[in-house]
């Protein structure tokens, strides 16, 4: 191969030269794009008002939301993934809808991406902490390799065929007890269609005075799950704890991921506290996913 030289004749290189330095160029634009894939950072935080009747009546408790953060760094399509208190819902809402963030990026340019956030309403003094019932206090669900390692930012969409494992961080609030407690824990996630498939049954050790139980895991990414946004369970001793969402898809890049069910609406229009289902369950039974790993 030749170029021109500033002398108007061509010159001729070896190959072998060039190959280097087309390697060289390569990595660093390689390591370019990766520099500017960043996730999402809060930029505006509003703090939700209690209730006041929830705090005359020395209540606490957690709501978990779920959504997107937009490319333009807005907390959209919230749903509803739990809540300790139906009190609660609407100021967690109405807060979460004023949070701004810097949004996520893929190779210098905004993503959209999964928000799966956990409002907590606590009281200050001797009795801070007292919930009624375990109850997820955060989840972070990032892209994993093959040693469960996270390949990318919180929230970011899983690519199937390529991110082999996702990892789970989780925090579990609990109330605080003079008494060590076994709590059995288990994980279920549910696929768009509904389909169940197990991530984590164990039995959590909590030690007297613990308010809060972490909870990292990480599961194998199967080649038949499909496109979509995934919903995650949490029970603990057989109730619910909460939750919140993953987006998988084999073309992440290319592919539109729709949350499911409806945004909440004001406590006084409905009956009860219902945490998020997928539209059509397609299967009751839970598969079991192969060695789910902690840690």
């Amino acid at each position: 191969m030749s170029r021109e030289t500033g002398n108007g004749k061509r010159e001729t290189r070896d190959p072998f030269f060039r190959f280097p330095v087309l390697v060289f160029c390569l990595l660093a634009a390689a390591s370019a794009a990766w520099a500017q894939t960043t996730g999402a950072k809060l930029v505006r935080q509003p703090k939700p008002v209690y209730p006041e009747g929830a705090s005359q009546g020395q209540r606490q408790g957690n709501v978990n939301l779920i959504g997107r953060i937009d490319e333009k760094g807005k907390v959209s399509d919230i749903r509803l993934a739990g809540a300790t208190l139906e009190a609660f819902i609407d100021p967690a809402v109405a807060a979460v809808n004023a949070w701004e963030f810097k949004p996520a990026t893929r190779a210098g340019k905004p993503i959209d991406i999964a928000a799966n956030i956990a409002i907590r309403f606590r009281l200050e003094g001797d009795k801070r902490g007292e919930i009624p019932s375990p109850m997820l206090g955060d989840l972070a669900i990032y892209p994993a390799d093959a040693a469960g390692k996270a390949t990318g930012p919180d929230g970011y969409p899983i690519h199937r065929g390529v991110d082999t494992r996702l990892r789970a961080e989780a925090v579990l609030d609990v109330a605080p007890d003079s008494k060590p407690r076994a709590l059995k824990l288990s994980v279920t996630a549910l696929s768009p269609t509904g389909k169940k498939v197990l991530f984590l049954e164990d039995v959590l050790q909590v030690k007297p005075g613990t308010k809060e139980v972490k909870i990292p895991f990480t599961e194998v990414v199967r080649p038949d799950w499909e496109d979509g946004v995934w919903l995650v369970r949490f029970t603990v001793n057989n109730a619910d704890a909460g939750g919140g969402q993953f987006w998988l898809a084999g073309d992440p890049e290319h592919y539109h991921f729709v949350v499911s069910g409806k945004p909440p609406q004001p406590s006084a229009s409905k009956p009860g506290v219902r945490a998020l289902q997928p539209a059509k369950p397609a299967s009751p039974k839970a598969a079991r996913s192969p060695k789910p790993t902690k840690g």
